[in-house]
């Protein structure tokens, strides 16, 4: 299991997340940003996957991912 804030996903606030792989932290973050950043949520939402915003995103997700240590 991992945590990282919305800040550390590209968000902007200090919700702490957790989830046991990046998929599920992409989710558990989808949910946050909807509930808590809708605006954020609907520009995401409008946005392909093959956008360079999104791929670069997720490129820095990923290496962010790596680095974020296990929980104790």
């Amino acid at each position: 299991m991992k945590t990282m804030t919305c800040k550390e996903m590209g968000g902007m606030c200090d919700y702490a997340m957790t989830a046991s792989t990046p998929d599920e932290m992409i989710k558990v973050g989808m949910v946050h940003i909807e509930q808590s950043h809708p605006e954020m949520a609907a520009d995401i939402n409008k946005m392909s996957k093959d956008d360079p915003i999104m791929k670069a995103w997720y490129e820095k997700f990923m290496k962010d991912w790596d680095a974020t240590p296990e929980n104790a």
